[in-house]
C-alpha cells in the first residue's frame, strides 16, 4: 500500500474534522498511524517531575524527601486512553482531594472514552498525596492519575 502526498494530507484533514482521536492502518510492512492526541506535552510532565527531583534532593534535603516520595507512593493509572472527569458533574465536589483518605473501591474518577463512562476506583486504602491530572484531561493508557501514600 503506498500514499500519494495528496492522499495523505487528505487522511489527514479528515481526521482533523472528524471526532475521532486516532486512526492507524496496518498492511504488511507499511504502518501509518494518524493521533490528535499530544503525547509529547505527557512525556513532558512526566520527566519534568523525575528530572528536578533528585537535582533538588541533595541540595535542600536529600535524606527527607527522597524516602518519602519515592517508596512510599502508589499510583492509580488509567486503564484506557481518554477525557478524565475529576468530579461526578460539573456543578460537583471532586471524587477525592489531596489529603483526602480513600479506601479500595472508592471511585476517584470517571475516563469517558468513545461516549462511555468508565469508573476509575482505588485499588488501595490511603491518603491522596497527588492529583497528577486536570478535570478534562486527555489521558493516555497507564498514565498516572494519582499518588496514593497507602495506610
Amino acid at each position: 500500500m503506498e500514499l500519494t502526498l495528496d492522499e495523505l494530507k487528505d487522511l489527514i484533514q479528515t481526521l482533523d474534522a472528524s471526532s475521532l482521536r486516532e486512526f492507524s492502518v496496518n498492511e504488511g510492512e507499511y504502518t501509518l498511524h494518524l493521533s490528535k492526541n499530544e503525547a509529547p506535552t505527557v512525556v513532558t510532565q512526566t520527566q519534568t517531575p523525575t528530572g528536578p527531583a533528585p537535582v533538588a534532593a541533595p541540595e535542600s534535603a536529600p535524606v527527607t524527601d527522597a524516602p518519602v516520595v519515592e517508596p512510599t507512593g502508589t499510583y492509580i493509572t488509567a486503564p484506557l486512553v481518554g477525557t478524565v472527569y475529576l468530579r461526578p458533574n460539573p456543578d460537583a465536589e471532586p471524587f477525592v482531594q489531596v489529603g483526602g483518605h480513600v479506601n479500595a473501591g472508592d471511585q476517584v474518577a470517571l475516563i469517558e472514552a468513545m461516549k462511555l463512562m468508565t469508573p476509575i476506583k482505588s485499588d488501595v486504602s490511603g491518603t491522596i498525596k497527588q492529583v497528577l491530572v486536570a478535570d478534562e484531561d486527555m489521558v493516555d493508557y497507564e498514565m498516572n492519575l494519582f499518588e496514593i501514600i497507602p495506610d
